[in-house]
Order: C-alpha cells, then structure tokens, then sequence
C-alpha cells in the first residue's frame, strides 16, 4: 500500500507537471505575440488543456479498473445517504486507532494544506516576482516526486508511522525557517523543503489509514478521511490569517502553523506502529480494541 500510494503521488507530479508546462508556454506566446491570440483567450486554452489531459488519463481507470466492494443503488439517494452517514459517524467511533488517527491528520495535514495553498500569496508578500513563483511551483512539482517515492520505500523499510513523524519534522522546520523568510533565496529553499515531504505526506496518510479501514466500508470511511482534509483546509489559513492580522507579521502567521504539526504528532504517537497494525488485521482485533 505505501508503494502504491506512494507512485500515485509521485507519477501525479510528474503528470501535473506536464499540462502546467504546455499551459505556460501557450501563455508566454501570447503575451509576446509570437500566437494571435490575447492572454486572456491563451488561459482560458490552459483550462481546456487540463480538461482533455483529465478526459484523456481517465479512460484507463474507466476501462479497466473495476470496483469490488460497494453500496447498491438506492431509490432515494439522499434519504438513504443521511442515513448511511449517521450509520458511519456511529461505527468509526467504535474503531479507536480510526480516529485517534483522523484526529492526528485533521491537524498535520491541516498545516500541509495551509502551506501548499498560500505559497504564492506568502511569496507574493514577501517580494517573489510572479514570474519566478510560477517556476518554483513548477521545481516544487519535479523535486517532490522522486521524494514521493523516497517516502514509499523508506516506509516499506522503517515505518510509515516513523517516515509521517519525519514528514512533520520536516514540516516544523518549514514553519520556523519561514519565520525568518527575507529573500527570494529563502523562498526557494523552503519550496525544496516543503518538496520532500509534501507528496510522502500525503502518499503515507492515505496508505496508513488505508491498512485501517474495514474493506467492505472503505468508501463510507475514506468519505470522512476526505472531509476531514477539506475542514483542515479551511481552519489552517484562518490561524494563519487571524495570527498575521494580530501580529501585524506574515510570517508570524507562517510560524503559527507550528502548533498544527505538534499537536498532530502528540496525537500520531497512540497510533499504532505498522507492526502491530498488521497483527490487529490477522487478529481482527481493531474492533475490539476499542
């Protein structure tokens, strides 16, 4: 599981990368008149670029992946689905290691999300020229990948539990050494930090949580293993937000994200180790734990 999901991560760079350069250089053009077209119209070419580029790379999964565990179709979809959703909240509780892990990820993936998603804006603040912060996302994308990978294979060797502590190790780093961001040669070296973690991260909570989760109720579960990682992505720039508006700092705000990795670690730490996880699973013992 931590190889699989580790190349999804890692080939998803490399494949994002491919569409964002296409895009780019159709903009270029444009702006330069080199292609008779406006900028305006050349974005909105970038647009329909990762349209067909999504269309395209789906026909495989529609084709040849079938899907074995599911719900059959209801009459009333949304009768039933308010139902099935009271049904999951009641049952996950009943899985201990479920959510002391979801709890540990709604925080750490919390400043993941934050940190990914106002890049451009804390680059734009502290001096990046648009042009060089589309170039560091671009590197940002091609670093992270192989470290995706990296990230699956010291899992397959240590732990995954181990390599989440070492994304979020990683990631308070990150937090501390943006407090002190000046230059553009700093925002350069905290995008190549963010690089190697940011895709194991994400590849190793999907595949911990992944080893957890009841087969015939995997969808119900990971529904709120997505949901938790939308409400992080809510509560991350607000701390950010209210912390520099307090502090008068942006990078204040950036330091603040902290508090997410550690609490998320205290909580990590009752998880349990990958081991024990795999003998929980022969076991069946996961229900009864709780």
């Amino acid at each position: 599981m931590n190889k699989v999901s580790s190349r999804g991560f890692g080939y998803g760079y490399i494949g994002g990368a491919i569409p964002f350069v296409i895009s780019i250089v159709v903009i270029l053009l444009a702006q330069q008149g080199i292609i008779p077209i406006s900028s305006t119209t050349a974005s909105k070419i970038a647009f329909l670029i990762a349209c067909i580029w999504w269309a395209i790379f789906s026909i495989p999964l529609l084709k040849n992946v079938k899907q074995i565990h599911g719900i059959k179709h209801d009459l009333k979809p949304i009768r039933t689905s308010f139902k099935r959703l009271k049904e999951t909240v009641s049952s996950i509780s009943q899985y201990k290691y479920l959510t002391i892990f979801l709890i540990a990820y709604f925080f750490y993936i919390d400043g993941v999300g934050t940190i990914i998603s106002m890049a451009t804006a804390y680059g734009t603040d502290v001096g990046v020229d648009a042009t060089v912060l589309l170039v560091v996302l671009f590197v940002t994308q091609i670093v992270a990948a192989p470290f995706a990978l990296l990230y699956g294979r010291l899992a397959d060797r240590f732990s995954a539990k181990l390599m989440l502590n070492v994304g979020i190790f990683v990631y308070i780093i990150v937090c501390i050494y943006g407090y002190f961001l000046e230059t553009a040669l700093d925002f350069w070296i905290l995008a190549m930090l963010v690089a190697t973690s940011q895709g194991g991260m994400q590849a190793l909570s999907r595949s911990y949580f992944a080893k957890m989760v009841p087969k015939h109720k995997s969808n119900e579960f990971f529904g709120f293993y997505n949901i938790f990682g939308k409400f992080a992505s809510v509560s991350g720039p607000l701390l950010v937000g209210v912390t520099a508006q307090v502090t008068g700092n942006t990078n204040a705000g950036v330091l603040s994200l902290v508090v997410l990795f550690i609490v998320g670690a205290i909580v990590l730490f009752f998880v349990p180790s990958d081991k024990k996880l795999e003998q929980l699973q022969n076991d069946d013992a996961i229900l009864k734990k709780a």
